[in-house]
């Protein structure tokens, strides 16, 4: 129990920081086109995980009219899966416009990135930064 009120004090402290703030570090693009971001400077370790911010620029707007997203991101490094906390939807590019979703249900699942993958680069590059 202690944990999962861990989790949401960090997401929701993180979430309230303003996106002006975040310093977006590209990372790499998918076979769509969408653009991928790190906010390095806001990686956080505890408990043997890290918790990071990411930001997913679509190429084309969504069915929803959402040109960005932003998600707060549980990883884990020795078995390189991740799941997403937190995440927000918006109809600007980096994180900019109105927010379109705020959803605050984190995924009970892990995911596992496939090889060569943006999801397996940001994980790796994440995981290397706080080495």
């Amino acid at each position: 129990m202690k944990t999962l009120t861990l989790i949401f004090a960090l997401t929701f402290t993180v979430m309230f920081s303003s996106t002006s703030y975040a310093e977006w570090t590209k990372v790499g693009a998918n076979v769509h086109g969408d653009t991928f971001y790190v906010d390095f400077e806001r990686i956080r370790k505890h408990g043997g995980y890290v918790y990071y911010w990411r930001l997913v620029d679509y190429l084309k707007p969504d069915k929803w009219g959402d040109l960005s997203a932003q998600m707060y991101v549980q990883g884990d490094c020795k078995l390189l899966r991740s799941k997403t906390l937190a995440w927000s939807t918006y109809t600007r590019p980096m994180g900019r416009g109105d927010h379109s979703t705020f959803i605050n249900k984190p995924n009970k699942n892990w995911t596992y990135p496939h090889p060569n993958s943006v999801g397996e680069k940001i994980l790796n590059r994440v995981c290397a930064s706080v080495k």
